[in-house]
């Protein structure tokens, strides 16, 4: 089963200004995800949704309580592929991930999501998203594409990010496709900036945030990208 360990989420949408302001801020203070080539490295993720747009609706309208699927695949790879469940509730949130082969992605990709209904995945993220298609039909939404630039600090474990070039996929739904054409979704100067923890954020990483020019706003690239997405037809 997996481990459930909720978390705060706080978000901002900066300029390029302000993230180099706070790049060399925290380049002192915290320390560069080790996964990360050259300090950043490309997020691909598909998601996915009901016949009722449910995950799309509930983010739009601010449901305290609310979960969306997704693929997700680092630098266009496809030897690690994750099958993620996000769960938000009230003000925080927890991941459900487990790791599914080639195969599989391709099966999940056709329709075909039988062998999520195996006992091995009851209690994760596959058993969990075999319900919610049994009981209103999931199928691909958008895929979601950045470069993101990643510090962490185990004090309080606080993971904070940048991510750029945010783009939504505007012809197909194959994250592994070369023939895939995407749209950005943002001004090419503005990025995201996400600050993620468990229980508290050390006081000179709070510091290192003080006085940046942003408001906290519920920034979704997944809602950005679905309306690129939809834009288009």
């Amino acid at each position: 089963m997996d481990k459930i360990r909720y978390r705060h989420e706080i978000k901002y949408r900066i300029n390029g200004g302000t993230y180099h302001i706070l790049r060399q801020r925290l380049n002192a203070v915290m320390q560069p995800d080790g996964h990360a080539k050259n300090g950043m490295y490309r997020v691909t993720s598909l998601y996915f949704d009901d016949i009722y747009g449910t995950a799309y609706k509930d983010k739009v309208n601010g449901a305290l309580n609310r979960k969306k699927y997704r693929i997700r695949a680092y630098d266009l790879s496809p030897d690690v592929i994750h099958l993620e469940e996000k769960i938000k509730n009230d003000n925080v949130g927890y991941k459900k991930s487990i790791t599914i082969t080639g195969e599989q992605y391709r099966s999940l990709l056709s329709g075909n999501y039988e062998f999520l209904a195996d006992e091995k995945y009851a209690d994760t993220s596959g058993g969990d998203m075999f319900a919610s298609h049994s009981a209103a039909r999931l199928s691909p939404a958008v895929i979601v594409d950045y470069i993101r630039e990643p510090y962490i600090c185990r004090a309080g474990n606080v993971r904070i990010t940048f991510d750029m070039k945010i783009a939504a996929c505007v012809n197909g739904f194959d994250i592994f496709d070369a023939g895939n054409i995407y749209e950005t979704v943002m001004e090419d100067n503005d990025i995201v900036l996400e600050v993620k923890y468990d229980n508290y954020i050390p006081d000179y990483i709070l510091q290192m945030l003080t006085g940046i020019s942003a408001a906290q706003e519920s920034v979704s690239k997944y809602i950005m990208c679905s309306d690129r997405l939809h834009a288009k037809y």
